[in-house]
């Protein structure tokens, strides 16, 4: 049985492999693009990878003044904008061996790490090497989308580092409907998402705590919506209330109760 050591680090490789397969199959036109990221291209995307993995390192970042920070909610958010606005002047070609080789020096780290309950700062805090590592197969997985639904190249949305992506996702849903919702006691949430990677969500507030349930046969309402419209909710990419509106996101039941909750999915940027 693999230990967690191995199953994290595979997930690493494999999200990076992922990421330098798709840069591979991009166009000129397509580094430029735009993504659901305020302000960012596909270009920024890797460069924030790129930033945050020599951060990670240990590495001093230059100090970069910066422009438009109308976009920037916190600290981190700063950071990962200087790691962006450094690398605009690159090359794509500087970028993707930048990319390859910043991993490579963090992969040699990792495996020479022993023990991965040992104490490491991540980009949400203080936590393990485990912890660190699952953060950074999320982060890059969550800009391949960006980038993925930036160019029109859907891909890596199932398999085991989308597995472990959605289930991130999943276990803060109990905090966005008993938190930052306040649901009351009683009520529960079914999220039903579709597409490469199926699969449901159940929340209910039981003992004014919100726990995630295997089986709601009446929640009290109900979210239908597409894998992309789950991570772009989750994710703050797309705006709630457009997403509810085109029917990216369907309600059953109270429609202004349902419009709360996809407000407030938003967990982080």
């Amino acid at each position: 049985m693999a230990t967690q050591k191995e199953v994290l680090l595979n997930l690493q490789k494999s999200v990076w492999q992922s990421l330098e397969d798709l840069c591979a199959a991009l166009n000129v036109d397509d580094w430029n693009t735009i993504t659901d990221c305020p302000t960012w291209t596909v270009k920024d995307c890797i460069s924030h990878l790129v930033g945050i993995e020599h951060r990670l390192l240990g590495r001093d970042v230059p100090n970069v003044d910066l422009q438009d920070t109308n976009h920037l909610r916190n600290d981190q958010g700063f950071k990962n904008e200087v790691d962006v606005v450094l690398r605009r002047s690159n090359t794509v070609e500087e970028l993707i061996q930048e990319f390859r080789n910043v991993n490579a020096e963090r992969l040699i780290v990792l495996e020479s790490q022993s023990d991965f309950r040992s104490a490491a700062e991540s980009p949400i805090g203080q936590g393990s090497v485990a912890d660190q590592v699952s953060v950074r197969v999320f982060d890059c997985w969550i800009h391949e989308q960006d980038i993925r639904r930036a160019v029109g190249k859907q891909g890596n949305l199932s398999g085991s580092v989308a597995e472990h992506s959605f289930q991130r996702m999943t276990n803060v849903m109990p905090y966005v409907f008993g938190k930052k919702v306040n649901a009351p006691e009683g009520s529960s949430v079914r999220f039903k998402i579709h597409g490469a990677h199926s699969f449901d969500i159940g929340v209910k507030v039981v003992e004014k705590r919100a726990v995630l349930v295997p089986e709601l046969s009446q929640p009290t309402i109900e979210m239908e919506m597409g894998s992309d419209a789950f991570i772009c909710l989750a994710c703050g990419r797309w705006d709630p209330d457009m997403a509810i509106a085109d029917g990216r996101v369907v309600i059953k039941g109270d429609e202004s109760f349902g419009a709360l909750i996809a407000q407030e999915m938003i967990y982080m940027i």
